[in-house]
């Protein structure tokens, strides 16, 4: 009936089912990066793992939307989404080559090279410098969004190194990043269909985990008052290349 056989993969969804509450309450994709690597560790298929999330997250980019409808910027979504498509259909040509233990592999060296990118964020991004909007640098961070995210959901550090430098006031960073994932993770749901990675146990699993995901984010407005913003991501960026290393290495 359900996706899990044991119990220690019924404690890795309950806890990516948590982190992923937790990146909605105000921690931004950290937390959300640790959990397709975790399900990859304990969910022998990958596809299965990979697949079993998007249901969780399309569900939670549909909340987010209502609150921020409208608030993107379209200098940035159009080049963006743009990007995104051809990444998708990248993203989509390598699940066909790649066999369930290769795509284990590929989550991990993302794990790694995304994580990595985010704990170097600072000195990739200086806070310092300010861009105006680049069509043709957006249209790449939307086609690197568009692999990293087909493949094991991670798109959003590219995203987020492309947006950083502009420094938009937080409403429409939020909105902007939200309406572009709402979309990336919408136009997924075919190709996954379509390789059966989202059988009818996963739709039930998830619909057991969105309280937890809804529990997660309560969780993580009450961290955001007193846990350090930015020791927590670094904690948690490290179990990301941790887990990302255990992939790669099998």
């Amino acid at each position: 009936m359900f996706i899990v056989d044991t119990w220690p993969q019924a404690l890795a969804l309950v806890a990516g089912a948590i982190l992923i509450g937790i990146s909605k309450a105000g921690f931004g994709g950290g937390p959300g990066m640790l959990v397709p690597p975790l399900l990859a560790l304990f969910i022998e298929d990958a596809r299965i793992a990979v697949g079993l999330l998007l249901p969780l997250l399309l569900a939670t980019d549909v909340f987010a939307l209502r609150f921020y409808w409208g608030r993107w910027d379209k200098r940035n979504v159009v080049p963006i989404l743009g990007g995104a498509v051809i990444g998708i259909v990248a993203g989509t040509v390598l699940l066909d080559e790649l066999d369930p233990d290769q795509l284990r592999k590929a989550i991990g060296l993302l794990a790694i090279v995304l994580g990595g990118m985010q704990l170097l964020r600072n000195r990739l991004v200086p806070a310092s410098k300010v861009m105006h909007p680049i069509p043709w640098l957006g249209v790449a961070a939307g086609v690197v969004c568009g692999i990293g995210s087909t493949l094991a959901h991670q798109g959003g550090v590219p995203v987020t190194l492309y947006l950083l430098p502009q420094q938009l006031d937080a409403p429409t960073f939020v909105g902007t990043t939200t309406a572009i994932f709402f979309f990336v993770n919408g136009a997924k749901l075919a190709p996954y269909i379509a390789r059966d990675m989202i059988p009818k146990e996963a739709l039930l699993t998830d619909l057991c985990l969105l309280p937890v995901v809804y529990l997660g984010t309560l969780l993580g407005v009450r961290l955001n008052k007193v846990v350090p913003r930015e020791w927590f991501l670094r904690v948690i960026l490290w179990f990301v290349l941790a887990a990302g290393v255990k992939l790669l290495l099998g």
